[in-house]
């Protein structure tokens, strides 16, 4: 007689549960730090381009973040237009001189919308709290004055986005959100304070989670404060930012560790 040598079927459907079980306790993991590792990449491609656009700008138009103008979403025609005491070619170029065109201008940008066209549509999961970003007092942004404001992202946090808040959406699924009252965004000089601008990068555009980067450690002691413990086991997908200058930085712990963990 020929005997065969094999498993039983109870001895497969033991072996075949073992194997789901262990892998509905893995799964979900492996997957956030899949997503995890993707946000991050996006989140460093978002600042290294967004940088490079400020340093374009200035070759091709001659002018950086500290000397812009305000403007509203999209109207060509109301973009800071500064009358009187210069030739028209100089009134030509102030109306286009705000965030909203250096970055449309620079960037390959596929739709803009205003706060009330994505009301329903943009929904933010998370966005913190005040003692995840940086105090409004020095970080908020300004107008077009160079005033400080109480800044996009903490606009973003409490809800109530100002009437020019811009979403821009550029052609990689990254969307840039802004203020675009604001102007003048540079660093302290002999004469003046800090009137960095701010805003958000949203690394996967209006897809979930659209949830803001926080510390594993919960909430910070005090605004806007670096602490060793900070640390991002799983990043998400929404990164406060701030603007001056040449320069646009992460604009809180949270984003910090992201960017600059190993």
């Amino acid at each position: 007689m020929t005997k065969f040598k094999g498993f039983t079927l109870a001895e497969v459907l033991i072996t075949l549960g073992i194997i789901g079980v262990v892998a509905a306790m893995t799964m979900p993991t492996l997957i956030n730090s899949t997503q995890g590792a993707q946000y991050k990449t996006a989140y460093k491609k978002a600042l290294s381009v967004m940088s490079q656009a400020v340093v374009m700008n200035i070759a091709l138009d001659d002018y950086d973040l500290s000397q812009t103008v305000a403007g509203t979403n999209g109207d060509e025609a109301s973009h800071g237009v500064v009358t009187g005491g210069g030739a028209d070619g100089a009134d030509r170029a102030a109306e286009t001189q705000t965030l909203y065109t250096l970055f449309k201008n620079r960037m390959n940008v596929v739709k803009v919308s205003g706060k009330d066209d994505l009301a329903e549509t943009y929904k933010v999961i998370d966005a913190g709290d005040a003692t995840d970003i940086p105090d409004a007092d020095h970080f908020g942004g300004n107008d077009s004055t160079g005033t400080a404001g109480a800044g996009a992202w903490t606009a973003l946090a409490v809800g109530e986005l100002p009437d020019d808040f811009t979403y821009m959406f550029f052609n990689d699924g990254i969307v840039f959100m802004f203020d675009n009252t604001q102007a003048n965004c540079h660093a302290a000089t002999n004469v003046q304070a800090d009137a960095y601008c701010s805003g958000w990068i949203d690394v996967n555009g209006e897809k979930g989670p659209n949830k803001v980067v926080r510390c594993d450690t919960g909430t910070l002691e005090g605004a806007g404060t670096d602490e060793a413990t900070c640390t991002v086991t799983n990043p998400t997908d929404l990164y406060p930012i701030m603007f001056y200058d040449q320069t646009i930085v992460p604009a809180s712990a949270a984003a910090r560790a992201v960017l600059y963990a190993k």
